[in-house]
């Protein structure tokens, strides 16, 4: 049986950070990164089974959610991990900012490429070290990493590189191609790479293929800490649990230690919906890569007519990513706001006159949704 993403599940007054942002107010969200999408039955079924319990003291990682977790690597990307590699997480910001404190000394410097996501601006300590921004440029419309300007901006004295792949908020799969001239360069002024790859199971081009990093570049492997996650993947992500993997022995002490008596151990109602996502929950993934892959093409022929808007191509997310320098406005995101349309700030991701749009949404919201910003761009004249 087909399963339903088209019926409204309403988050109104729930304490929804997404949806209350705007309460009372006429707006409708698209801004911030969850779905709308009730989850997976096998999740909910998990949760009942530990509610049912009704203890919640402090809990391990299940062994059965490593082997889930193992198992879906493989399958999808023929990446073979061992279970002492993983490093479970409350979440993958919380993974940047353990790198950060982890890898990089007093005064050095951490490089990162913008447009991204805006945590990887803030993860580390300001008065300790020093984000150097390498912003990324397009060819033939896909943005990708400019390999002489990233090298030019590494020195002596970078000690990390924190990387998005798939990348958020422009929606690229970097190729094995491009993938190994960033670890050769790495390589080459030994420079420990971090690379939050929580979008990896989002990929909804069929002509694209993610590879994580540490896979594809296996010879620089002890130089790279994976961050992962189910939770933006199977709409979990108020549960908090995510993982670093890390098979170098001496790096992920490194890590370990930077996160002792810091980080909060992972709740055990997140350890359950994780392991069923991974375990039980692809059928779902599967239906939920058709529906997203639809509603992006229903935004990109929606807004192609729209004067002063272009949805870029993107290859993986639900988070499409739009240049609204056309239009012309100081404050593009405030000006859709006033027409009812909540949507991220392009500025937040380090480029101006963009916006984002989060489509992970029943197709009727979307559509109304498209017809404010239609509304709002015709207003303009």
């Amino acid at each position: 049986m087909p399963i339903d993403f088209d019926t409204v599940v309403s988050r109104k007054d729930t304490d929804s950070l997404k949806w209350d942002k705007y309460r009372n107010q006429d707006i409708l969200p698209f801004w911030v990164a969850d779905m709308d999408f009730k989850v997976a039955q096998p999740i909910l079924d998990a949760l009942q089974v530990k509610m049912d319990h009704g203890v919640f003291g402090y809990t391990l990682p299940p062994e059965a959610l490593s082997a889930a977790v193992i198992a879906h690597l493989k399958a999808e990307y023929q990446w073979s991990i061992d279970p002492e590699w993983i490093v479970w997480l409350p979440g993958v910001v919380t993974g940047l900012a353990v790198s950060c404190r982890a890898f990089c000394t007093d005064g050095g410097d951490i490089v990162v490429n913008p447009p991204i996501y805006h945590h990887f601006f803030d993860s580390h300590e300001a008065e300790r070290q020093n984000v150097v921004q390498v912003p990324l440029h397009k060819i033939d419309d896909r943005w990708t990493y400019d390999m002489q300007a990233l090298e030019a901006a590494f020195s002596n004295n970078t000690r990390l590189l924190m990387m998005c792949s798939p990348h958020n908020p422009t929606g690229t799969v970097f190729t094995l191609s491009e993938l190994a001239a960033v670890a050769q360069l790495c390589e080459k002024y030994d420079v420990i790479m971090v690379s939050d790859e929580i979008h990896c199971d989002l990929v909804i081009d069929p002509q694209a293929q993610h590879h994580p990093i540490a896979s594809a570049c296996a010879d620089s492997a002890q130089r790279i800490v994976t961050l992962m996650s189910g939770s933006k993947t199977w709409n979990i992500a108020g549960l908090n649990c995510s993982f670093a993997i890390i098979s170098d022995d001496a790096l992920r002490h490194r890590f370990c230690s930077a996160a002792n008596s810091i980080v909060p151990s992972v709740p055990p109602l997140a350890f359950e919906a994780t392991l069923a996502a991974y375990r039980d929950g692809d059928e779902w993934r599967r239906e939920l890569l058709q529906y997203l892959a639809g509603n992006y093409e229903y935004i990109r022929q929606e807004i192609r007519s729209l004067k002063g808007l272009v949805v870029e191509p993107i290859q993986a997310t639900y988070l499409a990513w739009i240049d609204a320098s056309g239009l012309g406005l100081d404050d593009t995101q405030g000006f859709f706001e006033k027409h009812g349309v909540g949507l991220s700030a392009g500025e937040q991701f380090g480029q101006a006159q963009y916006i984002r749009l989060n489509f992970a949404c029943s197709r009727s919201t979307l559509e109304e949704g498209v017809a404010r910003m239609r509304k709002a761009v015709e207003s303009l004249g």
